[in-house]
């Protein structure tokens, strides 16, 4: 038993895949044909639209979590740890963000005053992190997560849902999820805001982890007694992105999912 890990990343409709914000990191790199038998640390983030370098802070965010998440098996298991890493991301933002603006004015594109607000109250993004371990002698996975916003894992084992973490619901999404800032570096609210989830999983079983649209179609399909976890296979399996846009084009078109940045990390347990 080992791991299979794959992702897909596709912008909001009428953007190019430079100006999508969403991330992933993972630890080791995600490849849909590489049996994975040592532990994977896997990080996926939602830049919020509204800031700016959302998307620059999302993948700044990730590389340092997977990487924290890889070097700790124990991190994802306490909100204090958690809050620790992230707090550790925020410190690397600060000096990104000081060789930004030298870029900028090296280039003779300094901060444009209307720019200045922006980037003083820096970018906010969702997070989620998670970390499996492959035990041969009872051939199972150990899984733990944590998350700080709407950015979800789902553990399926065959057409049923298991486990959905941190929401549970399609009726639990709204407007005002919680976000990471990338200057935050108030540790308490960080750790009160973070939840974690841990649990085992048997060989054959499936990990979904998807950015909010898509997360928020999964639940609502699995109320409508659908097997979304099936549905996103199809796509992951084969890493066919380009009918994974195409799927996501009629349900846009439907109404059946909001124009937003989609992305999924499929962990697949054999």
């Amino acid at each position: 038993m080992g791991v299979f890990i794959s992702s897909l990343r596709v912008p909001k409709s009428g953007s190019t895949p430079r100006e999508c914000e969403d991330a992933v990191a993972a630890f080791p790199p995600a490849d849909p044909e590489t049996w994975l038998t040592d532990p994977v640390s896997v990080a996926i983030s939602d830049g919020a639209s509204e800031s700016l370098l959302a998307g620059e802070w999302a993948a700044l965010l990730t590389d340092s979590v997977v990487d924290a998440v890889r070097d700790d098996q124990y991190l994802l298991h306490d909100d204090r740890h958690v809050a620790s890493a992230l707090v550790d991301a925020a410190v690397q933002w600060r000096r990104w963000v000081g060789e930004y603006v030298a870029r900028r004015v090296g280039n003779g594109r300094p901060i444009a005053w209307y720019e200045r607000p922006k980037l003083d109250r820096g970018p906010h993004a969702t997070v989620l992190a998670a970390r499996f371990d492959h035990h041969p002698a009872s051939l199972s996975t150990s899984w733990t997560a944590a998350a700080l916003g709407d950015t979800c894992l789902f553990h399926t084992r065959g057409a049923r849902l298991l486990h959905a973490f941190p929401l549970e619901s399609a009726a639990a999404f709204g407007n005002s999820p919680g976000l990471v800032n990338g200057f935050s570096h108030d540790h308490a609210l960080l750790a009160h805001h973070v939840q974690t989830a841990s649990g085992t999983a048997d060989q054959g079983d499936q990990f979904f982890l998807c950015t909010d649209a898509l997360a928020a179609w999964f639940l609502a399909e699995t109320e409508r007694g659908g097997h979304p976890g099936e549905t996103l296979c199809n796509f992951t399996r084969s890493g066919d992105l380009a009918g994974f846009e195409t799927w996501l084009g009629d349900l846009r078109s439907a109404g059946a999912m909001g124009n937003d940045d989609v992305t999924v990390v499929h962990v697949d347990l054999g």
